[in-house]
């Protein structure tokens, strides 16, 4: 099984590839993980475009049967709240249009399901991804880590 996992972001967005063994479903292993960078300064809906069509290339590239999208969380920095709204819109759908079964954890449990507590900060989840897929260093960016963690809290959810 296949699962896309994703952070949405109002210019980056964390994804990630993760696969559980058919046979071991404890033992999964990450695919491909990285970011979806929209230029800075690009102005919706182009920003929207954008991420439509890098994310519908990975989906088309990696053919996940679910989809696990960290749901929204609350922002004092309104802009911000409405470019991740939109962005997570953009995602839902084309996601819902490629069939995918649609998971949507919120942040305080992904971090509850990757270390143990839902309060863990970026450095804590770092760490257990390592431990969990007994990684030597974990590369990239923050979001990129946000996603392999949803990934892996929507594996554990099916």
């Amino acid at each position: 099984m296949r699962i896309i996992g994703i952070d949405p972001g109002s210019h980056r967005i964390g994804f990630s590839i993760l696969e559980r063994d058919a046979k071991l479903r404890s033992k999964s292993r990450i695919v491909e993980y990285g970011t979806i960078e929209i230029p800075p300064g690009t102005k919706s809906p182009e920003n929207l475009q954008i991420l439509r069509d890098r994310l519908l290339q990975i989906l088309q590239n990696h053919s996940p049967q679910i989809a696990c999208v960290e749901d929204i969380f609350y922002a004092k920095n309104m802009k911000t709240a409405k470019t991740v709204t939109e962005s997570r819109g953009v995602i839902l759908l084309l996601l819902a249009d490629q069939g995918l079964k649609i998971l949507q954890p919120s942040a305080t449990q992904i971090k509850k399901g990757v270390t143990g507590s839902g309060s863990a900060n970026k450095k804590d989840i770092s760490r257990a991804l390592q431990i969990i897929f007994a990684l030597d260093s974990i590369d990239g960016l923050d979001d990129s880590w946000d996603a392999i963690a949803a990934g892996f809290v929507g594996l554990s959810m099916c």
